[in-house]
């Protein structure tokens, strides 16, 4: 079987990948991340360079790298850096839709492959106490502050599309791209 790595340090992605593959390794993308004229642009550049970063290094490797933007009428909710960014972007997001754009990159030696999904998000009024709460103890490695396979769950009262995209790696492209390479049996 061909090597496979996943490069990425998070462990929802690490989970989900789980799900689709026994034997994988795991090796820490170290980019830079920076913002690009759109949410979406934003994205799929990030993936790209992490997937383009990792297999440098490991060219005998399928690597596959996703990245997740929060995007609030145009406006990326990045990651916080800290309880008080974390608690405002969870605030702005209240009673809102907003959108998460998970773009997904494969790296191999034979190409470098690339999906962008995207998925509609609604968030509930939830009192202001668990609000704080939250940001304290859970929202600073989640892009817009929030997990929604976590009890970041109670935020979210709607989703339109794909749920794994916003959890950060949309199981059916990874799972169809390895198929359709013959990586997967099955």
């Amino acid at each position: 079987m061909r090597r496979i790595v996943l490069a990425s340090t998070s462990p929802r992605r690490l989970r989900i990948m789980r799900m689709i593959l026994d034997e994988f390794e795991i090796i820490a993308p170290d980019i830079e991340e920076s913002k690009f004229s759109t949410p979406q642009e934003t994205a799929e550049k990030l993936a790209l360079m992490k997937a383009i970063k990792v297999f440098e290094q490991n060219k005998d490797a399928i690597v596959i790298a996703a990245d997740t933007v929060v995007d609030l009428d145009g406006e990326i909710l990045a990651k916080p850096s800290n309880e008080i960014e974390a608690r405002e972007q969870l605030l702005k997001l209240m009673k809102r839709w907003h959108l998460v754009h998970t773009a997904v990159a494969i790296a191999s030696e034979s190409e470098v492959w690339l999906k962008l999904k995207t998925a509609k998000v609604k968030f509930r009024e939830v009192p202001i106490d668990f609000v704080s709460m939250y940001a304290s103890k859970h929202s600073l490695d989640k892009a817009g502050s929030y997990g929604l396979q976590d009890i970041g769950a109670v935020f979210v009262e709607s989703v339109i599309g794909d749920p794994y995209v916003v959890v950060g790696l949309p199981v059916y492209e990874v799972w169809s791209y390895l198929r359709s390479r013959e990586v997967l049996a099955c």
